[in-house]
């Protein structure tokens, strides 16, 4: 049996091109997740696990739509290989990473995505270092009217819990705005 996997990473992100791609390559079951990558409880991934039989081909439009790192999709690949059922990697050209040449052209692919992937992270924890250097302002700016109507409603007498279901903030910044961690 042909089977599919989709995944995207939020639930405003759409599935479709995803399930057209799988359909037109003949699969019969298409297993879907709307998490991150990185999440370990993707439902339709491990349903999928639990699914597959001898004989059966997963199939994946883009390699990282079932793994994040090559450690992950050659855990996927083992234990489907496990139960003799096949991968295929469309964006790695129809690549079957439970072949032996599928195995080592996917490490090596994998090994250079990772060190990709390794090298912008570098150089963006560079870009902010340099950023902070040069005294310029990353992230949010406090919301200053919040922070005066935390510190207001706690002169009042109102306990942090309630302060923080009141204005619709969470209680970390509550706990930060009353401790003096908030200021400008």
């Amino acid at each position: 049996m042909l089977i599919g996997y989709a995944r995207v990473s939020s639930d405003e992100q759409d599935l479709g091109i995803q399930f057209e791609q799988l359909t037109r390559i003949g699969c019969e079951k298409i297993y879907q997740d709307k998490a991150s990558g990185k999440s370990a409880e993707r439902q339709g991934l491990k349903q999928l696990l639990e699914f597959a039989r001898e004989g059966d081909i997963v199939h994946v439009t883009k390699v990282d739509r079932i793994a994040r790192n090559t450690i992950d999709a050659l855990g996927v690949a083992d234990q489907l290989s496990a139960r003799g059922a096949g991968l295929i990697c469309h964006d790695l050209g129809d690549l079957d990473i439970n072949s032996d040449v599928g195995r080592v052209i996917y490490t090596t692919i994998g090994a250079f995505a990772e060190m990709e992937r390794s090298r912008i992270l570098q150089r963006c924890n560079e870009g902010r270092e340099r950023a902070r250097q040069q005294g310029k302002h990353l992230g949010r700016y406090p919301n200053l009217a919040l922070h005066d109507r935390i510190r207001e409603l706690a002169d009042n007498g109102w306990n942090k819990h309630a302060i923080s279901r009141e204005l619709a903030c969470s209680r970390s910044t509550v706990y930060k705005v009353l401790s003096g961690g908030h200021r400008v």
